[in-house]
C-alpha cells in the first residue's frame, strides 16, 4: 500500500495550472515518480496526460529533445490544458530546450512537471531560459513523523531507533523488519546515485575513488571538511592518492546527487558566510548506516544532529553552522522570514553535562531564541534555553 505523501501533493495541487515548470527534485529511488503519480490520480480526471519516463533505457535511446518536443506535440490536444510529465529528464541531452518550447507555446497550453536527480539538471549556457518560471521542489526521504504514521511498519517495533539507523527511502520502509535485506537495497540506491548521476554523466572511468570519498563523508557527517585535509591524509596513510582539486569536484558531484548536503558556517560576529568552512549532512539516515557501521551507538550524537538538519530544511528553514569570534561552534543557525535561532543537539542533557552542551549558546547576547533538542532532558535550570525532547520535534508534536 502506498502512502500519500501529502505534503508534496499539497503543494502540486496550489501549483496546478499555475504559469510556472514544476521540478521536482531529490535523491533517486525517494518517491518523486510515486509522487506525480499520486497527483495524477488525485487530482486529475478525464484531463489529456503526455508522461515518458526516462529511466526506462529505452526512452534514451528513442528521444533526442527535437524527438521528445514533436511527441508531445503529436499527443497534444487543442483548446484544452495538455498535462505533461517527464521523468528523470536530465538524460535527454539539451531537455531545456524541449521544455522551453512547451513553456512558450502560444497556440497549445501546456502544464508542465518535470522531475531529476540531479541539482544542476540546469547547469547549461539556458540556465537563464528559466529565471522566474520554475517552482522547484525538493522530495525528501520520508521523515520520521511520516514513516510512524503509515501502514508500512510493524507498530510494535522501536521505530526511533529504527528510524535513526535505517532511514526512510520509500524503497526499505517496507523492509524495516529485515535488516540484511534493507542494507542490500541501500546499496542498491548508493551505487545506483554514483554509476548514474557521478560516474556516466562526469566520464569517471572508476568508481572506487568516488565510493571513498563517499565513506569518508559519512564518517565525518557534522565536522568541518576540508579537501585539502582529506588530501594530505589520504597521502599521509598511503592511500589512493586525490589531488584536493579533484577531491573539491567529488564533494560537489555528490551533493549535486542529493546524497550529501553542504552546510556552510556563519560568522555570528560578522553576520557573514565563511566560505572557507564546509560540513555535511546526510540525504538519508539508512545511507549514513551502510556508509559508516551497523551499530546505532556509532557516532550517535552526529546521527541525530543529522536527523535534526533533515527536519530543519524540511521545514523550510535556511541552515547553517555558527562560528563565533573565538571559534566555538553552534550546532545550527536557522533562518527564516528573517527570523534567527539557534540549536544545539545532543543525544542526554543533564545538570552535569548542561554547561558543556549549552556554553556556545549562553555566550550569544543577540536575543535570538536559544534551543536544544536532545533524547532526554534533566536539568534543573535552563538558563532561559528552550529544551525540546527530539522524538517530539520529529513528530511535530514541539515547533522550533
Amino acid at each position: 500500500m502506498e502512502v500519500l505523501r501529502t505534503k508534496y501533493l499539497d503543494i502540486l495541487k496550489e501549483e496546478k495550472d499555475s504559469n510556472f515548470i514544476k521540478i521536482l527534485t531529490g535523491i533517486r529511488r525517494v518517491g518523486k515518480s510515486t509522487i506525480l503519480d499520486q497527483f495524477k490520480q488525485t487530482f486529475l480526471n478525464n484531463e489529456n496526460i503526455i508522461e515518458l519516463n526516462f529511466n526506462e533505457a529505452e526512452n534514451v535511446e528513442k528521444y533526442n529533445w527535437k524527438a521528445l518536443l514533436t511527441y508531445i506535440r503529436s499527443q497534444s490536444k487543442p483548446n484544452v490544458t495538455n498535462y505533461v510529465f517527464l521523468d528523470e529528464i536530465q538524460e535527454i541531452k539539451e531537455f531545456e530546450k524541449t521544455i522551453i518550447s512547451l513553456f512558450e507555446d502560444k497556440k497549445v497550453k501546456y502544464d508542465i512537471f518535470i522531475t531529476g536527480s540531479n541539482s544542476r539538471m540546469f547547469s547549461t549556457e539556458l540556465v537563464t531560459l528559466f529565471t522566474g518560471r520554475t517552482m522547484e521542489i525538493q522530495v525528501l526521504p520520508f521523515s520520521y513523523k511520516e514513516i510512524v504514521e503509515s501502514t508500512l511498519i510493524d507498530k510494535s517495533t522501536d521505530n526511533f531507533n529504527t528510524y535513526l539507523l535505517q532511514g526512510g527511502i520509500g524503497l526499505v520502509i517496507s523492509s524495516y523488519n529485515n535488516f540484511s535485506r534493507l542494507k542490500k537495497l541501500l546499496e542498491i540506491v548508493l551505487v545506483g546515485c554514483i554509476e548514474k548521476d557521478i560516474k556516466i554523466r562526469h566520464r569517471i572511468k572508476y568508481i572506487q575513488n568516488i565510493r571513498a570519498i563517499a565513506e569518508y563523508l559519512y564518517n565525518h557527517i557534522g565536522r568541518n571538511i576540508s579537501a585539502l585535509n582529506l588530501e594530505n591524509y589520504l597521502k599521509s596513510n598511503k592511500e589512493t592518492k586525490i589531488s584536493a582539486n579533484t577531491i573539491w569536484n567529488y564533494f560537489n558531484w555528490l551533493t549535486d546527487a542529493f546524497l550529501f548536503y553542504k552546510v556552510r558556517y556563519f560568522n555570528l560576529k560578522g553576520k557573514s558566510i565563511l566560505s572557507t568552512k564546509t560540513k555535511y549532512y546526510a540525504s538519508d539516515l539508512g545511507l549514513l548506516t551502510i556508509g559508516t557501521n551497523d551499530a546505532l551507538s556509532f557516532n550517535l550524537g552526529y546521527r541525530l544532529e543529522n536527523a535534526v538538519f533533515l527536519k530543519l530544511i524540511e521545514e523550510g528553514y535556511q541552515v547553517y553552522t555558527g562560528q563565533d569570534r573565538y571559534g566555538n561552534e553552534i550546532d545550527f543557525v536557522i533562518k527564516k522570514n528573517n527570523v534567527i535561532k539557534y540549536i544545539q543537539v545532543c543525544d542526554k542533557l543533564n545538570d552535569d553535562n548542561f554547561f558543556r552542551e549549552s556554553w556556545s549558546l549562553l555566550n550569544m547576547h543577540d536575543g535570538n531564541e536559544k534551543i536544544i533538542i536532545t533524547l532526554s532532558i534533566e536539568v534543573s535550570d535552563t538558563k532561559g534555553i528552550k529544551m525540546v525532547q527530539m522524538e517530539d520535534f520529529l513528530l511535530d508534536k514541539v515547533k522550533v
